[in-house]
């Protein structure tokens, strides 16, 4: 495991630091590392001047947890509140990069609560979530081991439960998160250079694994039940043994000889826990997880088609974080976030760099942006949450988004997904239909003209507060330059800058008339192409 302090000399052992120069810059590093920029976050940030010192600093934070709000104010079937108290974490709560590091991590290695099981299993759904926030900055290889033995993954890719074979009986072992684990959590399916380019032989790509792999590996996974239980039939689970890691039941389990990735032997007689561990450690050093989960993280934080270099400097600190540590999280992470594609690939790849926000962080990160806050019936015993039940759930149907509420193990879109018409990916298009983007930007207009901190009216639930956009609406340039670098980071076109103005000057130099600019001038910027764009 990487220790802190490994942690700590690796960031500071080369120097290489990159300052925010401008709120624009800062306001970009911002909408990667975290769930929206504050007006205090990039001033707040400009002035300390090192991005570096910064994403330390978050790693030091204490992580906000889901699980104890919901096991106070709510059940193992409730997901609502769950949702509240994940919301408000994002709202209120200063560990950002952790979270957003969690978020991404939670799209990697999915689990739903679609599924029925455990969509009445919340408090296990809570310590999944948990459990990624405290590996976004530990070791890959101990989330590997965390994520394998956690039972609600055990409950959904029925690992838990997982019979060696008896042929008599015609059972033979579940494939599922053995094919998951090599597919879409570690190595994907076809072998990497070290910058993520797929190699070939004859012009065809070389297949990282096959099916006789996968079953290997299934048989790998047999034995696991949940933590007490010795029978495989018992049905009276407590709440507590859906969240203690999974433990073996050694009669379950196939202890013959097994080869894995790369020819690797795994001789017969070893326990099921000396099995797994074995297996988790021949992924762990195949070659393609460096660049594998690299690409994902950056795709997931900052462009969604990086430069084979860019990936092959992640994927390097990802196998040494200059200590000698394969696997640290928190230094790939750093690296992803400070890399020199990260920090300026807008204006060297202008073609290629950035990203389609996803639904869920256009709505994060307006909220943040203007400073949402709970209604009265927001409020749990004496706890606030940002969002009560009605408007939470018209959000998650609107964005087409919950969290770990993907429609499959594949999560919410694929990372490869390429929509018609371009050899580039955009992941977050495969979800961003005509009827999403419209039902958005009609949900951003009534939380913007009907639910402001000025507006009274029903229901009593989540307010923006738009006074400092009013009290800037006087002067139209100083109103856009303010929405551009809060909402745009400064990427706001010519054209649309002047659009713009040309709109905003017919309202009155009147009370009224600010307020309505103010008001006007949000949603245009709020609803426009580039707002949907992370850059």
């Amino acid at each position: 495991m990487t220790t802190l302090l490994q942690r700590r000399f690796h960031r500071r052992s080369f120097r290489n630091r990159q300052r925010p120069t401008t709120p624009g810059e800062a306001q970009r590093f911002l909408t990667q590392a975290t769930f929206g920029a504050t007006a205090g976050d990039i001033a707040d940030l400009v002035e300390r001047g090192d991005y570096r010192d910064w994403i330390r600093d978050q790693w030091d934070l204490p992580v906000s947890r889901t699980l104890p709000a919901v096991i106070a104010n709510g059940n193992s079937s409730n997901r609502q509140a769950r949702h509240y108290i994940w919301w408000r974490n994002l709202m209120e709560e200063p560990d950002q990069l952790r979270q957003r590091v969690a978020f991404a991590l939670s799209e990697i290695f999915v689990i739903s609560d679609l599924d029925y099981e455990i969509g009445n299993t919340q408090y296990g759904v809570c310590h999944y979530y948990d459990m990624l926030a405290e590996h976004a900055d530990g070791n890959f290889r101990d989330l590997l081991t965390a994520v394998t033995l956690h039972p609600v993954m055990g409950i959904y890719l029925s690992m838990l439960r997982n019979q060696k074979a008896d042929p008599e009986r015609n059972i033979r072992p579940d494939e599922n998160y053995a094919r998951e684990l090599l597919q879409l959590f570690t190595i994907g399916l076809y072998l990497l250079d070290e910058q993520g380019e797929r190699q070939t032989i004859n012009g065809e790509p070389v297949p990282t694994f096959d099916q006789a792999i996968v079953e290997e590996f299934a048989r790998v996974f047999t034995g696991w039940n949940y933590s007490g239980e010795v029978a495989f039939d018992s049905n009276n689970i407590e709440s507590e043994q859906k969240r203690a890691p999974m433990w073996a039941i050694a009669e379950e389990h196939d202890d013959g000889a097994k080869v894995l990735l790369n020819g690797e032997h795994i001789p017969a007689g070893l326990t099921p826990r000396e099995d797994l561990d074995t297996a988790l450690d021949n992924v762990f050093a195949h070659a393609n997880v460096g660049p594998f989960v690299s690409r994902l993280l950056i795709q997931r934080l900052v462009t969604s088609n990086p430069t084979p270099a860019y990936v092959g400097r992640v994927a390097a600190v990802f196998n040494d974080n200059g200590s000698g540590v394969r696997g640290d999280l928190g230094a790939t992470v750093e690296a992803i976030l400070l890399d020199d594609e990260a920090r300026n690939g807008r204006q060297t790849l202008p073609a290629q760099f950035g990203k389609v926000k996803e639904p869920l962080l256009r709505v994060t990160q307006f909220f943040r942006a203007f400073q949402a806050f709970p209604g009265p019936e927001a409020d749990i015993d004496g706890a606030s949450y940002v969002l009560y039940d009605a408007h939470q759930d018209a959000i998650d149907n609107i964005s087409g988004q919950a969290i770990l509420q993907s429609p499959s193990v594949f999560n919410f879109f694929q990372p490869g997904y390429s929509p018609a018409g371009t050899d580039l990916v955009a992941p977050e298009m495969q979800i961003h239909t005509e009827a999403n983007v419209a039902s958005m930007n009609n949900a951003f207009h009534s939380q913007i003209y009907f639910l402001n901190n000025r507006e009274d009216g029903s229901p009593p639930i989540t307010r923006i507060d738009v006074e400092r956009e009013i009290a800037l609406a006087e002067d139209i340039d100083a109103l856009i330059d303010h929405l551009d670098t809060l909402l745009l980071g400064d990427a706001m076109t010519d054209a649309d800058r002047e659009a713009l103005r040309t709109h905003l000057a017919v309202f009155p130099d009147d009370e009224d008339g600010f307020y309505n600019r103010a008001l006007d001038a949000i949603f245009l910027v709020v609803a426009s192409p580039n707002a949907m764009l992370q850059r």
